[in-house]
Order: structure tokens, then sequence, then C-alpha cells
């Protein structure tokens, strides 16, 4: 066996036949670590729940303007600009008012108006809650609010009309009628208005008929179409709660005043700046308290094996053999105090939960994430490290001599 593996296998030895003071230094670090691992548990448990709920109303990540022009201030070409700013995730056109409030009426004639929005494939709110994404075609497809459904009597599977009408350019009335097929209906969470989703194809062509245009693909007739496509506003989903400040700015920066949730976003933001900020402090403190423990306890064991050090020395062992001595044990130290901090926050953790399960609707209350504990190990190695190596220097420098001389 090289001296380097027998200076480890020593060290391993020597910190178990000192088993008092080794687990006097183990019960220290998880006195001083178990807390910290508690305290951040709890904290992504409170966040997260908070974030959760929020997320629950995907409307929180929407981005609208503050207004909508009346002959459209926005072309194709910007909403696939906004498309490729970095945190958005889906970003679409929205027609005027003229063409959004259709009446739909059912098999037994009763009618209702409904708002509609429009939508294309990947939208947010379609995902979110599961729904089927309408499309457009022979038989138009769309999505209703469970209000608007209500209001209907209509179930996924049936079919309620709409009749569009208009004034052509000699003032007489017209009209055409289209048959919708419901392909679902969203929950009662999802929204409370009377409103629903259709493909924005077919509001784009529903805004030309009622502007005069002639809609080829539908057989209506009218003016024909020369001017680009233009919007009247825009609906945008930001990716994360994180990306919404990112993607506001970079709307204001183009000069566009926006609508958005900020301020619900920010008072979670707020808590949670707030709350590592106690746990840095706090950390901070450990950190210094735990430096000065395994400066100190290390320091102290090479004092004492001074002696033994120098016989080994003796021996032939390498200065780099003596050095990994002492790191050796400090890092079982470590080692092993990671080891019982993690099982005392997993049972106050658990314990966290139970007593609070009533309040959190049986949702963890306090969980630590793979990156947090990964950190955590991290640190104490690196300190704990860094804190014995000044002793492994001086175990790696004791003078063989000075053995003789004492025999």
């Amino acid at each position: 066996m090289s001296t380097p593996l027998l200076s480890l296998f020593l060290a391993l030895r020597d910190w178990l036949h000192e088993r008092t003071l080794s687990l006097c230094a183990v019960l220290a670090l998880a006195s001083m670590l178990a807390p910290l691992l508690v305290l951040q548990g709890v904290r992504n448990g409170v966040l997260d729940g908070l974030r959760e709920n929020l997320l629950k109303d995907p409307t929180v990540l929407v981005i609208s303007p503050t207004g909508s022009g009346s002959t459209g201030s926005f072309t194709k070409e910007f909403i696939e600009e906004l498309r490729r700013i970095p945190g958005v995730r889906f970003a679409i056109g929205r027609t005027r008012e003229i063409a959004t409030d259709i009446t739909l009426e059912n098999a037994d004639h009763a009618n209702v108006t409904v708002h509609m929005e429009p939508c294309a494939q990947g939208e947010p709110i379609l995902e979110h809650f599961g729904q089927i994404q309408p499309t457009d075609g022979d038989v138009p497809e769309l999505v209703l609010s469970s209000r608007a459904a209500a209001r209907l009597a209509v179930t996924p599977g049936s079919t309620v009309t709409a009749s569009i009408g208009r004034k052509n350019r000699d003032g007489r009335l017209e009209s055409f009628t289209l048959s919708l097929r419901v392909v679902s209906v969203l929950p009662q969470s999802a929204a409370d208005r009377v409103m629903g989703f259709i493909p924005l194809t077919l509001l784009e062509d529903i805004q030309d008929y009622r502007d005069g245009f002639a809609v080829p693909s539908r057989g209506l007739t009218g003016l024909a179409r020369s001017e680009d496509r233009r919007y009247a506003s825009f609906r945008l989903y930001a990716e994360n709660l994180d990306a919404v400040p990112d993607v506001t700015k970079a709307l204001m920066d183009r000069k566009i005043e926006v609508r958005t949730k900020a301020h619900d976003i920010a008072n979670i933001k707020s808590l949670e700046t707030a709350i590592d900020q106690v746990i840095l402090i706090l950390s901070l403190a450990v950190a210094a308290g735990f430096s000065a423990f395994a400066v100190s306890s290390v320091q102290g064991a090479v004092r004492r094996k001074v002696r033994m050090l120098g016989l080994l020395r003796l021996f032939g062992f390498s200065r780099f053999s003596l050095l990994l001595y002492p790191l050796m044990q400090t890092f079982l130290t470590s080692f092993s105090g990671s080891l019982l901090s993690l099982v005392a926050y997993w049972c106050v953790s658990l314990s966290i939960d139970h007593f609070f399960a009533s309040q959190s609707d049986g949702n963890a209350l306090c969980t630590l994430h793979v990156e947090d504990c990964v950190l955590a190990l991290g640190v104490v190695f690196l300190l704990s490290s860094a804190a014995s190596l000044h002793a492994a220097r001086r175990a790696a420098s004791v003078d063989p001599s000075s053995v003789i001389r004492e025999v």
C-alpha cells in the first residue's frame, strides 16, 4: 500500500478510535447545519406554494397593451417580432371589437352574446387546462367558458350558429350564418366571463366581412382587400413569473404601455428577496462559527498528535501523505455531520408537513431541492477544507528530529 493511501487509512482508524471527540464534532456541525436546511426547506415550500397558487391563474403571465387602435396598430411582422423577444412564450394579434363580440344560438334558438378571444397552436390557457385546440375549417371549432356553455346549454360536441351581419355600400343590411362546433368547455377556474376561444383566422375573416371586404375562402363577396393585415391589440404570455418584468421592459422600450399582474408577482419577489437575505445573514454567521470551530479542532488535533506525525515521517511517510491525514479526518467529520443534518432535516420536515397539513391542503411546507443539498454540502466541504488547510500544512512540516530529541 502506498504511503498516501496508508495515511488515509490511519486517519480513518484514528478518527474512529477517538469516537467521543469525533462524535462531538459531528454533532456540532449537524446542530449548525440542520436549522439552516429546515429554514431553506420552509422557504422553498412557502414560496413554491405561493407561486403555484398564483400560476393556477394562467392569465398572471399575460401582457397586453393598455389600449387598442380603431384601425389597427400592430402588423403581422410586429407580432412575429414579439415572439422573438427573450422570455416570450406565446404572442397573438387581436382583432377589433367589431369582430370579437358574436351572438351564438343553440339548437333551441336561445342566443347569447359571447366575447371571443383569438387562439392559435400553443395557446397557453388551453394547454394549462388540457383543453382541445380549436381549428378552422368547413365547420370551425370553438372552446367556451363554463358560463357561456351553461347559458347556451351546450356540451363538447354540440353545434351552435352565429349570424354575422353588416351594412353594404348601399346601406342595406346583410348577413351570413356560420355553424361552429364546441370542442371543449373551460373549467370555472379558467374564466368567469361569458367568453370563448376561436381560431384567429376566423376572427380575421369576420372582421374583414364586417368591414365590407370579400372573404373568398368562405364564399363571401365584397370589396377587394388591398392593405396589409393590422391588429388593434395583441395578447402575449411570458414563459414564467421571472420573465414578466424583462418582457415588460422590452415592450416599454418599444414605446408600448402594457397591462400586467406585476404587482402580484412583485409581492412574491419581495418576500423571496427578504427571506433570502435572512437566510444569507444566518448562513454567514453559521459559516463563521463553523470555520472557527473547524480551525480550532483541527489545530488542536495536530498539536496533540505532533509526536505521532513525526514518527510517521521517520517511517518514510512523505509530506504529502501527512498533509492528507488531517484533511481526511476533516472530510469524515464534514460528511458525517452533513449526513446527520439531512436526517435531522428530514425528521423535522415530516413533522412540519404533518402539523400544518390542514392549513396547506396537504401540500409540502418544507422541501429541499437537489441543488440546495448539493450547495450546502459543497459549502461545508469547502469551508472545512479551507479551515483545516493551515493545520494540514503544519502536520506536513513536522520535523522528525523533534521526535528523536524527545525519545
